[in-house]
């Protein structure tokens, strides 16, 4: 389908205000970011801001959607390969979940902090798709682990082990972001600016959802990264070996 241009500069309008938001709610919180604060980081007029979107709850709507939706979509593209066994599909999961947090570490934080009094308050309509996101991973286990019980698991019930190992999936990738001094997105409370070279640096980026996707893992279930990571994969290898004596056969 092409796309016109018109609306491929829409796209990245939004797109850079949703990283200008970001910048802002890593440093002021959802509650002390204000609408003309992202609007002078993402180097925007006010007005331009609100054609795109009504609200901040609407821009921490669709940032956290655009998030949720892509590491559903690594995931899914994991569970596609033909060529992995059931435990090989696991454990690409799990290196490339911890891979989209410790890349993602800002929006991770943030998302983690803000959910109780943002999504179950202010934003109940938000909570309600992350849960049926959050469902859905699940049930993308737990497919996995069906596939893999004749030969390679125990014949637990496949549901009960997905459950298992979304939640030690988020546990892991949510503690390697404090470690090793934190190799995600480390920011400096937004001073660090350069003095109207945001914008351009952000035009040469690449497609957010296919960058995320590409090279997360290995077929070794390395994470592509080296040296500082090197521990990182040592515990995800390790952790993931203690799960599998446990359900493998």
């Amino acid at each position: 389908m092409n796309i016109s241009r018109k609306d491929r500069d829409d796209q990245r309008r939004k797109d850079e205000i949703l990283d200008a938001a970001l910048s802002i709610f890593a440093t002021q919180g959802f509650h002390g970011a204000t609408m003309a604060q992202i609007s002078q980081e993402a180097q925007y007029p006010l007005g331009t801001i609100y054609k795109y979107f009504s609200s901040k709850k609407q821009i921490y709507h669709d940032l956290v959607m655009e998030r949720v939706q892509q590491l559903g979509q690594i995931l899914l593209s994991i569970n596609n390969r033909q060529d992995l066994s059931a435990r090989e599909k696991l454990k690409e999961s799990l290196f490339a979940k911890t891979r989209f947090y410790r890349s993602n570490s800002d929006f991770i934080r943030i998302y983690i902090s803000e959910r109780s009094p943002i999504d179950g308050v202010m934003i109940p309509k938000l909570n309600e798709k992350v849960n049926r996101m959050h469902n859905k991973m699940i049930a993308l286990f737990e497919k996995i682990f069906e596939q893999g019980i004749p030969d390679e698991f125990k014949p637990y019930p496949a549901k009960e082990m997905a459950i298992l190992f979304t939640e030690l999936a988020h546990s892991i990738a949510w503690s390697s972001l404090f470690q090793n001094g934190d190799s995600g997105n480390n920011r400096d409370s937004g001073n660090n600016k350069d003095n109207g070279s945001n914008r351009d640096n952000r035009d040469n980026r690449d497609n957010k959802t296919g960058n995320m996707g590409d090279d997360v893992v290995g077929s070794d279930g390395s994470d592509g990264s080296d040296g500082s990571d090197e521990t990182t994969n040592q515990r995800l290898n390790m952790i993931f070996d203690m799960f599998m004596n446990g359900v493998s056969k």
